[in-house]
């Protein structure tokens, strides 16, 4: 028969679990549109973060990359790479759960990453950018940029409560030394 977790343990795992989300959320948002356009026939041209076209366009079903001679557009490599690592950070902090203290170096990864998604979402949702191809103000943010800022959000939040000692255990009270246990 195994021991029930104590109240510390089931927090740490919810706390593993919300820096899991937001890591996956951000990896998990390079894949959908970050750039939108509106074409001269009325309709709409998405770009996800990997250069894939999509819409009404008549070059809708290429990669935007196989046209660029001399760059890439990528934008959503920033989502995946700091979401991995998100990831890695939430499963060590998960595995740690039962230790007498979290770690914080596993939480200040969760920060940096946290911090890079949500200031990167945040940048080009608020200016989107280009892409090498379109006239400054021709584009808009579509969806792809704010979920990386929410999974960001995520994994600062995780990071923060291991920072403020939330999830640490509760520290025993003392006793007197004629007291009987």
């Amino acid at each position: 028969m195994h021991a029930r977790p104590d109240r510390t343990t089931r927090v740490r795992h919810g706390t593993a679990a919300v820096a899991a989300v937001g890591a996956v959320i951000a990896a998990l948002s390079s894949f959908l549109p970050w750039l939108g356009a509106d074409t001269e026939d009325g309709g709409t041209t998405s770009i996800t973060g990997w250069g894939s076209i999509s819409g009404t366009s008549s070059i809708a079903g290429t990669n935007l990359n196989d046209v660029m001679d001399a760059w890439t557009y990528r934008p959503g490599v920033i989502g995946l790479v700091f979401g991995g690592i998100g990831v890695v950070a939430a499963i060590a902090m998960a595995a740690t759960a039962g230790s007498p203290r979290p770690h914080r170096i596993t939480a200040a990864v969760l920060t940096v990453s946290g911090l890079i998604c949500l200031g990167w979402g945040l940048l080009r949702g608020i200016s989107p950018g280009e892409a090498g191809v379109f006239d400054v103000g021709e584009t808009f943010a579509q969806v792809g940029p704010w979920v990386t800022a929410v999974g960001g959000l995520l994994m600062t939040a995780a990071a923060v409560v291991v920072f403020a000692r939330r999830i640490d255990p509760p520290v025993p009270t003392a006793r007197r030394g004629i007291q009987p246990r």
